[in-house]
């Protein structure tokens, strides 16, 4: 597949404002708990166009963002644009090794490790998946390697994978080493055979306290 057709249905400035609203409404309830500090480090994990870069580029949260984000053409695009961040065009997940991903040729933000219903649907209406094998990391090994200390903030968007990221990252939440994040919820938790009780109790078992007021399709939590 030519991964740069995949702005031929929703260009990049139309990707790049995806959920701008919630991401901000995330980024402002970070300041209230924990002040804006330039030196914070963040996490984006499933950059897509860098819709949440966007937000953090203005409040100037600019300093230490490390993203993830395996389609290759998106990946140089975001880092094209957004030349401060620190680009990973791989995954986080529950191991360390290769893993395989499936990218549609046009809705690039269903990405997904996981092989979703959704991408024979999308193939019925003309759009080719293709799936590509890509590195894949632990949370906690990426910081051991990267020497972070704690992360005080951290998105995630990775289509019905979020779960898994946890489970990488056990290390880092046992030690309260991630202040708060977001995370998505929906269908596509039902598709990877969990759902948002099953994180919410793993964030919990770490002491963590859940918030849902800033998005009905998002949790945000804190420690």
């Amino acid at each position: 597949m030519d991964f740069n057709r995949c702005f031929e249905k929703h260009d990049f400035n139309e990707l790049n404002n995806l959920d701008i609203y919630i991401l901000n409404n995330a980024v402002l309830q970070f300041i209230k708990l924990y002040n804006n500090n330039n030196n914070n480090i963040i996490f984006d994990v499933g950059a897509n166009a860098g819709s949440f870069i966007k937000v953090l580029n203005h409040y100037n949260l600019i300093n230490n963002i490390h993203c993830f984000e395996p389609h290759p053409v998106l990946s140089n695009k975001t880092k094209e644009i957004y030349p401060f961040i620190k680009m990973n065009n791989y995954c986080l997940s529950n191991m360390i090794g290769t893993i395989d991903i499936n990218i549609p040729m046009w809705s690039v933000g269903l990405s997904s490790i996981i092989n979703r219903p959704i991408f024979d649907k999308l193939k019925n209406e003309g759009q080719h998946i293709t799936k590509i094998n890509v590195k894949c990391e632990t949370l906690d090994y990426y910081c051991k390697q990267n020497n972070i200390e704690e992360i005080d903030f951290i998105k995630i968007d990775v289509e019905g994978a979020e779960k898994m990221i946890f489970e990488g990252s056990t290390e880092m939440l046992k030690n309260k080493k991630i202040k708060c994040g977001l995370f998505e919820i929906g269908e596509t938790l039902k598709d990877a055979g969990t759902n948002e009780k099953e994180i919410c109790e793993l964030l919990k078992g770490y002491g963590y306290n859940i918030d849902k007021t800033v998005s009905n399709n998002d949790y945000f939590f804190y420690k």
